[in-house]
């Protein structure tokens, strides 16, 4: 069994719709230093679980990580929002939070402390050794595109919809290193490359090396960093599920010794942008037309899964996911739709802030 863990991002809302820079403060009165924390800009709240061995573990941790960190924003005067992007252009957007690190990094990179204001969610999966990580980033290049498709959350920003899917996708461009992994031939080799963007300007150190699956330094560790904040705790629930299934199937292939056809990385960035743009379509209810040629990544994926996710146990959960999802849509789907009924600052806010609370299990 591969433990699982989950790092989310949140953004701090005010009923208006502006930021609120108080993550700080938030993560005082939240009182758990070890699992919830400023972000880099100041109205970002980070959780980050213990490593889980099931999906209801995993569903708990997230739960009271949300609940304890939604009620520390609200005695904070705030709202907890799990979006990939501030959906309105209004507070102090560019608010690097106060820490040596952040303010480091804003140093670095000023052009891309715009970027910052995108939330993620990152799923940990801990394998065997680092040359098995590596080898698995090798691996899961082709299929990170159908990954972001499943988690497109940020259609809005600065008060418009951008026609993105995942205008964070968008936005994460201006990080150097924001970039799918390449296929490297062990740790080491991995490690060399890291040391090489280091020295070459790309990142300060290796923490800020931010491939969209990468292997944390000294660590036997798989991070998935492609997809944006999940609307509510079931659909993080699920696309980890997916993920840990992905990442045992790929372990299955390299001991089996089944090769990979390599994919070029313009090929990749391709299809990226067709699922951050949001071209990769769910089949949303019975009678809605789909886009075939770019829905296959999917399918393709949940095929590769199965045996997986049987022999896991997960099988039924991430198998009703997927078809809730299919009916309902992404995020970025689901915000668009209320966005046209609930069309002031307020009800939108508490539309989002509703979403994140661990006790609604699904938002559609």
């Amino acid at each position: 069994m591969l433990t699982i863990g989950v790092a989310e991002e949140f953004l701090l809302l005010g009923p208006d719709g502006a930021v609120v820079p108080s993550a700080p403060f938030v993560a005082g009165l939240a009182r758990d230093e070890d699992r919830i924390r400023p972000g880099f800009l100041a109205y970002q709240l980070v959780t980050d679980t213990a490593g889980c061995g099931s999906l209801d573990e995993l569903r708990g941790e997230l739960s009271r990580l949300r609940l304890q960190a939604g009620d520390a924003a609200r005695r904070a005067g705030a709202s907890l929002v799990s979006v990939g992007a501030p959906p309105f252009a209004a507070g102090p957007l560019g608010a690097v939070t106060d820490e040596t690190r952040y303010r480091e990094l804003a140093g670095w990179f000023p052009d891309a402390v715009v970027a910052g204001r995108g939330c993620a969610c990152q799923v940990r999966i801990e394998v065997m050794d680092r040359d098995q990580a590596v080898d698995v980033l090798a691996r899961i290049r082709p299929w990170l595109p159908a990954l972001l498709a499943l988690t497109v959350n940020s259609p809005f920003a600065d008060g418009r919809d951008t026609g993105w899917a995942s205008y964070r996708y968008h936005l994460q461009q201006h990080w150097p290193t924001f970039r799918p992994p390449g296929a490297w031939d062990g740790a080491d080799r991995y490690d060399s490359m890291v040391r090489s963007l280091i020295l070459a300007g790309a990142a300060p150190d290796e923490s800020a090396v931010y491939f969209l699956a990468r292997v944390p330094a000294g660590l036997p560790i798989v991070e998935v960093r492609v997809a944006d904040a999940c609307l509510t705790v079931e659909d993080s629930v699920v696309f980890a599920g997916i993920v840990r299934a992905l990442v045992r199937s790929l372990i299955t292939d390299a001991r089996r010794n089944l090769t990979t056809t390599p994919v070029p990385t313009s090929v990749v960035d391709a299809h990226l942008n067709t699922a951050a743009h949001g071209e990769v379509r769910l089949r949303l209810g019975q009678h809605a037309p789909t886009m075939p040629a770019a829905s296959e990544a999917v399918v393709r994926l949940v095929r590769k899964i199965g045996p997986a996710l049987a022999a896991g146990g997960d099988a039924d959960e991430v198998y009703g996911g997927v078809k809730w999802l299919r009916r309902y849509g992404t995020g970025a789907d689901r915000q668009r739709r209320i966005r046209l009924r609930r069309t002031s600052a307020p009800e939108f806010v508490r539309f989002l802030a509703g979403c994140t609370a661990p006790n609604r299990s699904r938002c559609g």
